[in-house]
């Protein structure tokens, strides 16, 4: 995504960073699987070589968050 990128909602600017996703003592980026969730007894089946990381970006002024797969 470009820099300068503006907020559609207040025309605030907008950050890049990352969603934090916390478990098991380790810190990840979140990524997007498509399809409905395949739910085991473990937790969910997913595909590890479909997932895609999700980029966030925060307006600085209403604080408003987008979030892409890429």
């Amino acid at each position: 995504m470009a820099a300068g990128k503006t907020c559609p909602k207040c025309d605030g600017r907008m950050e890049e960073g990352v969603t934090v996703d916390r478990g098991h003592g380790e810190n990840h980026v979140p990524g997007w699987h498509k399809g409905a969730p395949d739910k085991r007894w473990w937790g969910l089946k997913v595909d590890k070589k479909s997932l895609l990381a999700i980029e966030s970006w925060r307006c600085n002024r209403c604080g408003y968050l987008e979030q892409y797969a890429r």
